[in-house]
């Protein structure tokens, strides 16, 4: 994807006509080509293309920048009084990020995937964030007009940024003006407003001519489901199966806890719990995507890493709890860091193997041949490498993704050889 969105967008392949982007211009017109053709999230494709006209640095510093911020929003939405934060509490936010992001190479590294996935889940907490700061201050009312007007701009680029993602954070802002309404508080316009901008924001992404033309061409059949419901529960084992364990710890620790005071524990996993159902809605609601992407688990995960957050924050600290924090703090780090160690070494080896590719190809350029040969990357199976179950150059000089190679280095074709 991110040789092809280096061109201005006419379709999947590339034609005699193919041209790189040049210039704002450039980039709306491929994004309504894109977005009558391919699918419907203009937002994160939009950053996409607009990347992909600087240099790769450019959108390396500040995906970095985005990551950093994605780790201080789940921080923000686990206590909202920054006078409580210590450095530590974003260490463990950082380390569960990076133990249990999924697909971590593709939904975070990888351009396109980051854009889509890393930076679409940032947009949504941003979208989030006067909820939940409501939630917890309902007696700071000032500037709802203004909210209000914010709130549109925002709530329309939230519910825009993916198929799942967008639905549940629209089904968690319902949760909370419903939860407002039971308990007859007043609810603020803005908070309206919101809602029906991101449902506005959510419908021009699923009626896009490229998705209404998908949700047709898929029939109804039982096997079907049955197969996508095999897959989901296959990504839900692998990604967030153990968060869940640990939410359910605990849960049961702060029960535990309270009971001692004689306090009402329920009043404090509402919130949470109101997380649990959006992460899981967003995975749920894939029974309807022709295709299944562990991808897509990010929503889950960090909405689970923040109920597991908002409900550790409520447990008054004893010796028993503070042994099981430190115990808990030490098998993160061992496992976070041992993943670290292992795909550090494995993307360093494709980072050596795809700068060799350019090498061949400049060397060949330089020598006049115009089908130049390059070795294939190792493969791999690690899921922080972006090349994991994503295409790249093949023996096949007609594959698509060798076609854009050839393009975007200016050759005639690209052809991949085994070692």
């Amino acid at each position: 994807d991110d040789y092809m969105y280096h061109f201005f967008w006419e379709n999947p392949f590339p034609s005699g006509t193919t041209r790189p982007l040049e210039g704002i211009e450039d980039l709306l017109v491929s994004l309504w080509n894109h977005y009558q053709a391919y699918n419907g999230r203009v937002i994160s494709h939009a950053i996409v293309m607009f990347f992909m006209m600087f240099d790769k640095n450019v959108f390396n510093i500040c995906n970095s920048l985005m990551f950093l911020f994605l780790g201080w929003l789940l921080l923000a939405f686990t206590e909202n009084d920054y006078s409580k934060w210590k450095a530590w509490h974003l260490g463990v936010v950082y380390l569960l990020m990076l133990a249990f992001l999924p697909n971590f190479g593709l939904s975070v590294l990888w351009v396109s995937g980051a854009c889509n996935y890393l930076w679409m889940t940032v947009i949504g907490l941003l979208y989030l964030f006067p909820y939940q700061y409501h939630m917890n201050n309902p007696e700071k009312r000032r500037h709802q007009f203004l909210k209000g007007i914010l709130m549109i701009p925002v709530g329309f680029l939230a519910g825009g940024t993916n198929e799942n993602g967008g639905g549940a954070v629209i089904l968690l802002t319902l949760l909370f003006v419903g939860y407002w309404f039971q308990r007859k508080e007043k609810i603020p316009c803005w908070s309206i407003a919101g809602i029906f901008s991101a449902c506005m924001g959510m419908g021009v992404m699923l009626l896009s001519p490229s998705s209404r033309g998908r949700m047709v061409s898929e029939p109804f059949s039982v096997l079907t489901y049955l197969k996508r419901f095999r897959g989901i529960i296959g990504f839900s084992y692998h990604y967030i199966l153990l968060l869940f364990l640990i939410l359910m710890i605990i849960c049961y620790m702060l029960i535990k806890n309270k009971a001692q005071t004689k306090e009402n524990w329920v009043s404090y996993i509402i919130i949470p719990f109101f997380y649990c159902i959006s992460g899981m809605a967003s995975i749920i609601v894939l029974l309807a995507s022709p295709i299944i992407s562990g991808k897509s688990w990010i929503w889950a995960v960090c909405f689970i890493i923040i109920a597991i957050g908002q409900i550790a924050g409520k447990i008054k600290e004893d010796p028993g709890f503070e042994r099981w924090k430190r115990i808990a703090v030490i098998l993160l780090i061992v496992l976070a860091f041992g993943r670290y160690g292992t795909a550090y070494m494995d993307i360093s080896r494709t980072y050596d193997e795809a700068n060799e590719q350019i090498r061949m190809i400049q060397e060949q350029k330089s020598q006049g041949i115009r089908e130049v040969t390059v070795y294939l990357l190792t493969p791999t199976e690690n899921t922080y490498n972006a090349i994991r179950h994503n295409p790249n150059v093949s023996i096949d000089k007609e594959a698509w993704f060798n076609q854009w190679m050839a393009v975007y280095y200016d050759v005639d074709s690209i052809t991949g050889a085994e070692r």
